[in-house]
């Protein structure tokens, strides 16, 4: 699934680049594939599904194919289905309302076809979205819906700056590659033909409101829907730049191309090892997985067929392997359980006091938790306090010698 949807990545990212011609859009798959392994598309992050919807939004839009309305009506739509995967793609909705406004401010479009245009992409905008909320109003989870869609995200979701400095490292590549283009597009003829490309203004807009979401987290997987409209302008503006040097030399020299790839493999070498140079181990190390049967087999048989477990922090993996449940509502104690706790103090309590959890599993962290962000917040320090007294009073440690882990078996 992981490959297929960066596949779909790749291909959106061939389409929309295509407008601007084939060696742009060679160019912006290439880096758009490094940005793939850079911000953590290796897990099944659902910026992957924004970043599809997002380029072929922009891809319908700016193309000339087709009726004018049913375009930004179709890109409008497109978005709302990302939304649906993500909230965060409301931001490309603000992107394309900035590139309607400028066109307008430009010269380049009319008062009321503007706000036509800006009607159609809100009007599909919200055909996906009124439809979940229909769906989630019909089986009478309307309020949870609204929650964890809108009133979270935009709101609940605590601003940090856990992983500023991981961010800057790993993608210090792609950093230093948008300097260096926003220098080239200041100068002649660049700028000038920045300027008679309207299509490109809006790949831009889209990455500048997309990384309004590193205001609260700086995890590089939320900067991936932004990467990939950046790098759009990457692919573009090195395009024109090797169309200004040909024209001036005739044709790419041998050596520059093995400069160019050399210099961006260099980049990408050098951020992997400041980055955490074991992590190279990847590329060449074959996992062992002969100890994740016996270790489900050991949790199922503490369990029962119809027990349930619960499991913390990097231990989370066990849920799978085990095909047992837990029995709260979320597997991950992250963020958004802390968001949980403060409306459901006692669910830690409550989760211990109820005989049908058989076992409670915790990863190998010094933390409790996975959000060290509110560490010692009152509710979470509540509910830890639940969870020590309900370990004391009704489980006993037991061991797996399969996986070291600090396993509670209820007495």
């Amino acid at each position: 699934m992981i490959t297929l949807l960066a596949t779909g990545v790749l291909v959106s990212s061939w389409r929309a680049a295509r407008l601007f011609g084939e060696r742009a859009a060679l160019l912006t798959v290439v880096l758009t594939a490094a940005c793939c392994f850079f911000m953590e598309m290796n897990f099944l992050e659902p910026e992957s599904w924004i970043a599809i919807f997002g380029l072929n939004a922009f891809t319908v839009a700016v193309s000339h194919s087709g009726k004018q309305n049913w375009r930004w009506l179709s890109a409008g739509i497109l978005l709302g289905i990302a939304m649906c995967f993500k909230s965060v793609a409301a931001f490309y909705v603000v992107g394309f309302g900035a590139f309607i406004l400028l066109l307008w401010l430009t010269g380049r479009l009319t008062f009321w076809p503007m706000v036509g245009r800006g009607m159609l992409v809100l009007g599909g905008f919200a055909i996906p979205l009124l439809l979940s909320i229909g769906y989630f109003y019909a089986t009478n989870r309307l309020e949870a819906h609204l929650e964890w869609t809108y009133v979270y995200p935009f709101g609940g979701y605590p601003a940090h700056t856990l992983f500023l400095t991981k961010f800057l490292i790993k993608l210090s590549w792609l950093l230093l590659l948008l300097v260096l283009s926003f220098i080239v597009v200041l100068k002649q003829p660049y700028r000038t033909i920045y300027q008679q490309t309207p299509a490109i203004w809006l790949a831009l807009l889209l990455a500048c409101f997309a990384c309004v979401t590193m205001l609260k987290t700086q995890a590089s997987h939320y900067f991936f829907q932004a990467a990939v409209f950046f790098v759009l302008h990457l692919g573009f503006i090195t395009d024109q730049w090797l169309t200004n040097y040909e024209a001036r030399r005739q044709k790419v020299s041998y050596r520059l191309i093995v400069l160019s790839g050399g210099g961006l493999g260099a980049l990408l070498l050098i951020s992997l090892l400041l980055y955490r140079p074991a992590a190279l181990n990847r590329l060449i190390t074959i996992k062992d997985y002969r100890d994740e049967e016996p270790a489900g087999a050991f949790i199922r048989e503490k369990a029962g067929p119809m027990g349930h477990v619960l499991i913390f922090d990097n231990a989370m993996a066990l849920y799978y392997l085990s095909d047992r449940e837990p029995n709260v509502p979320f597997i991950f104690t992250e963020m958004q359980t802390t968001h949980y706790l403060e409306s459901h103090p006692d669910t830690y309590g409550q989760a211990l006091a109820d005989t049908s959890l058989k076992l409670v599993i915790f990863g190998n962290r010094s933390s409790l938790i996975d959000d060290s962000t509110a560490l010692n917040k009152p509710v979470n320090v509540h509910a830890i306090r639940q969870l020590r007294a309900g370990l004391q009073k009704d489980f006993v440690q037991v061991n797996d010698p399969h996986f070291p882990l600090p396993y509670w078996r209820r007495k």
